[in-house]
């Protein structure tokens, strides 16, 4: 059975499941807005994290966005984002998911809408669910071709000892995700950067049980070089996501 659902607050993907078996993490009790959700697929425009002056990842996951479920297993969300503090410019955001038999596609669109031209950074959010980060690994990245999460001092020596995993590898067509619950085959086209993060188990996040650090790891397709948009241009990226048959 396949499952997709998602929400109008951040045009935010928050379920998933391909042949039964769930792909996102997903805290039972989201933090209501303007909060933005911890989980699902977080959309981050026009800045990703830090990467600027403006808030952290952006503007787009603390917005209302229009939600149209057209078939059954696809999604629409649209945004239209207008002037911000610090961000004097217009946007359409565009977001198309579908999950068919094992493999669930999402489509991002970024269009320039206003007079001016703008940069931008961003991406794709997904809090993978793999059960065990501790017994996790991604086979692929150029720096580090199989990264095992084991070795990354998640819960080094405690959690007083931790250390979270916020790293950036250079752009692949492709990445392995291999954990104790599901194995992905995670491909991405239009974006420049991969980006790996888990909070470790000395996080201070107050939106999760504490102890779910351990139930995600985010794989993120993002942008991190500023991209410039002109006036009617626009920008597509795209990840998909497939079942593996390999072991752990």
């Amino acid at each position: 059975m396949n499952l997709l659902q998602s929400q109008s607050f951040g045009g935010q993907i928050l379920r998933a499941t391909l042949l039964g078996k769930e792909i996102f993490y997903c805290p039972e009790n989201l933090q209501p807005p303007p909060t933005p959700a911890r989980g699902g697929v977080p959309v981050l425009f026009p800045q990703f994290a830090s990467l600027g002056d403006l808030p952290k990842h952006g503007y787009a996951r603390t917005q209302e966005w229009q939600v149209f479920s057209m078939l059954e297993g696809c999604v629409s969300s649209s945004l239209l984002l207008t002037e911000q503090p610090n961000w004097p410019h217009r946007a359409q955001l565009n977001i198309d998911a579908s999950v068919e038999d094992d493999r669930m596609q999402i489509h991002l669109e970024v269009r320039n809408v206003g007079d001016t031209l703008f940069e931008w950074t961003g991406g794709l959010h997904p809090y993978f669910l793999v059960g065990d980060v501790l017994h996790s690994r991604i086979e692929g990245l150029i720096e580090e071709p199989i990264f095992k999460l084991s070795e990354q001092s998640l819960n080094a020596k405690g959690a007083a000892q931790a250390h979270a995993v916020d790293q950036s590898h250079a752009i692949t067509s492709s990445l392995k995700l291999f954990s104790p619950v599901v194995n992905l085959l995670i491909e991405q086209s239009g974006f420049d950067a991969w980006q790996v993060w888990n909070p470790s188990a000395k996080h201070n996040l107050s939106d999760i049980p504490h102890a779910d650090w351990q139930k995600f790891l985010c794989v993120e397709p993002v942008i991190l070089m500023p991209k410039t948009l002109a006036p009617n241009n626009e920008w597509f990226g795209c990840m998909t996501i497939s079942l593996l048959n390999q072991e752990l």
